[in-house]
């Protein structure tokens, strides 16, 4: 692809953002329906980039100098600020840290496949099972085993990522060529020098797919693990705005994870990419 047709390409996205921004506010005038008194079931931008972003600050929990509306202060730009800051950085935590434990894990596991026959007799079957639960599914059985704990948030989202990479690292491994194997051992490679200097370096293009396409997931999956009672993150801001059918406030969240997923995506591509220079551009992709 040339320059021009990048550029071309660029062009046309940009005016199908634009068009959907303008066919949204256009909605938002032709349809003044209200799912309650004052709450606009479709909220104009100038509605959630004023209105909607100050009742932001009934989330505000109180600090750093800017009192709570729950403390009886008025709502300020300060406190709906720093109320999504400290919201956003809560999701964020979780899913960071569900990210690393299942990401991990499911690497771990997928290893572990093709590792020897003993281990791919413990594991293979027993995670087979577990991968094929629906995760939503599993919402009510977490929100019970673990309640509203730290933890439970964390294993939720290290699960629905965990499986993703699991499947995605045994796929890699199969696809490794066999060549290459057995040139290592060949040349006396070890087990454990084997994975690390051949099957481990080989198997980083295939995942780069998975890697994103389980960041995907992982944002589902914080999302639904602050369904579980969490009382703090962006999932916590949109169940709570459901209560009250304020959904100017629950469209502005979901900007917000648009925005963060997006975010993450390009920053993850871009370290992934740089990860992979030395592969072939056909594997980079």
């Amino acid at each position: 692809m040339n320059a021009s047709s990048a550029a071309r390409d660029r062009w046309i996205s940009v005016a199908v953002f634009l068009a959907i921004v303008a066919i949204w506010q256009l909605l938002s005038i032709a349809y003044p329906v209200e799912a309650a008194p004052g709450e606009p079931m479709v909220a104009g931008w100038q509605v959630l980039f004023s209105r909607t972003f100050l009742f932001m600050a009934d989330y505000w929990q109180g600090g750093l100098g800017v009192p709570a509306v729950s403390e009886g202060a008025p709502r300020s730009y300060e406190a709906a600020a720093l109320s999504l800051l400290s919201h956003s950085l809560y999701t964020l935590t979780r899913l960071a840290c569900g990210l690393f434990a299942g990401g991990v894990l499911g690497l771990a596991l997928g290893l572990a496949i093709s590792w020897s026959r003993w281990t791919r007799r413990l594991v293979d079957l027993p995670v087979q099972f577990l991968r094929t639960l629906p995760l939503l599914a599993m919402v009510p059985l977490f929100q019970l085993w673990f309640g509203t704990e730290f933890i439970g948030e964390i294993l939720f989202v290290a699960y629905g990522i965990g499986v993703i990479v699991f499947a995605g690292t045994v796929n890699a491994v199969r696809n490794v060529p066999q060549i290459y194997i057995d040139n290592a051992r060949t040349l006396g490679a070890s087990q454990a020098r084997l994975y690390r200097t051949v099957i481990l370096p080989a198997i980083l293009p295939e995942m780069r797919s998975t890697v994103l396409l389980s960041l995907g997931a992982g944002w589902g999956a914080v999302l639904g693990a602050e369904y579980l009672g969490a009382q703090s993150g962006l999932g916590y801001i949109i169940v709570y705005a459901q209560q009250f059918a304020f959904l100017d406030r629950m469209f502005l969240v979901a900007l917000l994870f648009i925005l963060y997923t997006s975010l993450s995506y390009w920053l993850v591509s871009r370290i992934t990419e740089r990860m992979l220079e030395w592969a072939p551009p056909s594997q980079r992709r």
